[in-house]
């Protein structure tokens, strides 16, 4: 006959054995929610930020656009795209030249028809961002010019305002 000890002892080690293995298995579950978790919420952030990257570019192309492309006819609504795009100084210094801008470009009789060719984003920080811009425009005017090119290379600080990016600094890069 068989040792009741043993046959208890067998039992007893393969309780043990299948509590072991199912705490193994449950760790490795939560190990794997874990990871699948993280993976979720940075997924989530990447697309966020593409989000938002998109929205930087968008509006920078809008804004820059606005500023290149400028009829002698249309002058005033030209200015006032530019300044819709715009926020901080560099809303105040155009709002500021606008006048004489509108008289200087309906005087000459100007039309300049305006491209973004690339763009990037250099940086950015919470609420604002620095976009690389290549542009180029075609301008006609009263001094003779005809359908020439012009070339613009730009560094334009876009600024949360108001959940919307506008140009807050424009500067002309070399």
């Amino acid at each position: 006959m068989a040792d009741p000890m043993t046959a208890r002892t067998r039992a007893l080690r393969r309780v043990d054995r299948l509590v072991a293995a199912t705490l193994g298995l449950a760790i490795v579950a939560a190990v794997f929610t874990g990871l699948a978790a993280t993976t979720l919420r940075d997924h989530r952030g990447i697309e966020r930020q593409r989000i938002e990257d998109a929205e930087i570019l968008d509006a920078a192309r809008s804004g820059i656009l606005a500023m290149i492309s400028i009829r002698d006819t249309s002058a005033p609504d030209d200015v006032k795209n530019v300044l819709d795009h715009s926020t901080g100084a560099f809303k105040k210094d155009f709002e500021a030249r606008s006048a004489s801008f509108v008289s200087v470009v309906q005087q000459a009789k100007v039309v300049t028809t305006g491209e973004v060719v690339a763009q990037g984003i250099e940086s950015r920080e919470a609420g604002s961002a620095t976009v690389l811009v290549y542009a180029t425009s075609s301008v006609t005017n009263a001094a003779g010019a005809q359908n020439e090119t012009r070339s613009w290379r730009l560094r334009v600080t876009m600024t949360d305002d108001h959940n919307r990016y506008k140009m807050s600094k424009v500067e002309f890069v070399a």
